[in-house]
């Protein structure tokens, strides 16, 4: 407590500093900027900063940005680049730093111009063509600065969405600099609400969300991908009919979900390693979550961009699962939805692979819960007490979903199914890479066993980790067997082999007998779980 009251009370004197250095040469303000940034880390001088320290701020970033430009339109080498550059990112820090859980500070910023100031320094940073240390500082700490007083205030997100959108966020999505695109990302995402979302999938900003899609894709262990796809997910679960050219624009965005899918899905095998640190992921849950983002979203003391609030996701950011299995689990997800749309559903039928990977994902899960305990073998615990807290729930019920609607109508699809043994060779060999010699031929036998329908009747039980699975592989088989005659014949030569395991049925005090060509469900008594 007693450093914060001796900040609060240098605050006055460093802002009086700051005020008389406005004439002085841009060393000196420089030194008076750093003081105030230093004080305004501690919440007590932030809350007590007045309006005329941002006032001072304001002049020296507008006095800068009219210098440069100047400059470089008198083709002047008088100006001190660096120095400018220097005093323009401390600038930023300091107006960043003023704005942590400070309403009152983002709105008088905001309300001052420091938004559009920032903005235009911004693309004026972007048209410098050296590109060298001191530019880069000051643009990233203009994005830092963007995204902290949009941080949890809706107008000051409004503000910057109307001045950057689609302009400057394409210009720093497509920048050289790695800090510089996903400190964009964290702004776009804390501006981002289900309108702005509309927005952006727009057929004029095209080229804006297609560019955000290729950044994640370059960058799918990043967690900002997860919380993307979740914006992608309600956008394509409304009800709303849409133009053609929003249908369009859905088709070239699910084009490239689809090729993201193919290329990424076996990274869910990762979530295998993970069942066995379940405990350990709820115990230590909130302190690596915390500990993640004084890593990665810590700067100065002060976290940016505290917008986790946007995805309920999120909670599994700083477990020990791999964010790209994520990502592939919600890739799967926005793929049924897409696949429900009678819009979307006819062109990714065609997407080439696609079928294709949904089933060769599904053999090795299938497999790999079949090899070991884990997230994909089929429990049946039936307590009704517990929840099941894992990202890979409901993977294989999705799966089963998505091979349903891809068979749904489509004579090709069907039969591909039928005929599909083609196990996709990365996949595999990355399989019996991981696996003991002993275990290499028995794999290979078990692969080549699963032919996608007799998989997908497989699937026809009770499964706790894969709510609904027995009515999605109904539901497929149905899509499967429609007005198709051989596919209808290949179950109907079927052989018996007697009946599927009942333990669920007998812990509920019940038994299967067959009699003739029927089967009796009968009561007995219970056995214990």
């Amino acid at each position: 407590m007693a450093a914060a009251g001796s900040g609060s009370r240098s605050l006055p004197a460093a802002a009086a500093r700051l005020g008389r250095s406005m004439a002085a040469a841009p060393a000196a303000r420089l030194e008076s900027v750093r003081a105030v940034t230093g004080l305004l880390r501690e919440a007590q001088p932030r809350e007590t900063a007045e309006e005329s320290i941002f006032q001072d701020l304001l002049k020296i970033l507008t006095k800068a940005l009219n210098e440069i430009e100047q400059a470089y339109k008198d083709s002047c080498e008088l100006l001190d680049l660096d120095t400018c550059l220097l005093l323009v990112a401390e600038c930023f820090r300091c107006l960043r730093n003023a704005c942590v859980e400070c309403a009152k500070n983002q709105d008088v910023m905001r309300n001052l111009g420091l938004i559009t100031t920032s903005v235009r320094l911004i693309k004026l940073l972007d048209g410098i063509q050296i590109k060298e240390e001191p530019l880069l500082t000051a643009f990233r700490c203009s994005l830092q600065f963007l995204g902290n007083i949009a941080a949890g205030n809706g107008d000051s997100q409004n503000s910057i969405w109307k001045c950057a959108f689609p302009d400057l966020f394409l210009t720093c999505l497509t920048y050289s600099d790695e800090k510089i695109v996903a400190y964009c990302c964290m702004v776009l995402f804390t501006c981002l609400n289900s309108e702005k979302v509309r927005e952006l999938l727009d057929p004029e900003n095209l080229t804006v969300a297609l560019r955000v899609l290729k950044v994640y894709k370059e960058q799918l262990e990043s967690e900002w991908s997860v919380t993307f796809l979740e914006l992608i997910m309600s956008k394509v679960s409304e009800k709303n009919s849409v133009t053609s050219e929003e249908m369009n624009v859905f088709m070239r965005i699910a084009d490239f979900l689809a090729s993201c899918f193919r290329d990424k899905c076996e990274a869910v095998l990762k979530l295998t390693s993970a069942a066995d640190a379940e405990d350990e992921v709820t115990n230590g849950l909130w302190a690596a979550f915390w500990e993640y983002l004084m890593q990665s979203c810590v700067l100065d003391g002060l976290v940016l961009f505290p917008i986790y609030e946007v995805s309920k996701s999120c909670w599994l950011l700083g477990t020990p699962y791999s964010t790209e299995a994520l990502v592939t689990v919600r890739l799967l997800d926005v793929l049924c939805e897409m696949t429900s749309n009678n819009g979307q559903l006819e062109h990714l039928q065609a997407s080439p692979g696609l079928l294709e990977t949904a089933i060769d994902i599904l053999r090795l899960t299938h497999l790999a819960g079949k090899q070991a305990v884990n997230i994909f073998t089929a429990t049946h615990a039936m307590t009704g007490q517990e929840e099941i807290s894992h990202p890979a729930v409901g993977f294989k019920s999705h799966l089963i979903r998505l091979i349903g609607n891809l068979c749904y109508k489509s004579k090709g699809n069907q039969d591909k199914v039928k005929n599909g043994i083609w196990l996709g060779y990365s996949m595999l060999g990355k399989l019996l890479l991981k696996s003991p010699p002993s275990d290499v031929a028995n794999i290979i036998q078990k692969v080549y066993e699963l032919d996608g329908i007799p998989l997908i009747l497989d699937n026809c039980s009770i499964d706790d980790n894969n709510p609904f699975v027995n009515q999605w592989a109904v539901y497929a088989i149905r899509n499967l067997t429609e007005q198709n005659e051989r596919n209808q014949e290949l179950i109907a030569r079927m052989e018996e082999k007697g009946l599927a395991d009942n333990s669920v049925l007998e812990h509920m005090g019940l038994e299967i007998e067959k009699q003739d060509d029927k089967l009796l469900l009968r009561s007995v008594r219970k056995k214990p779980l």
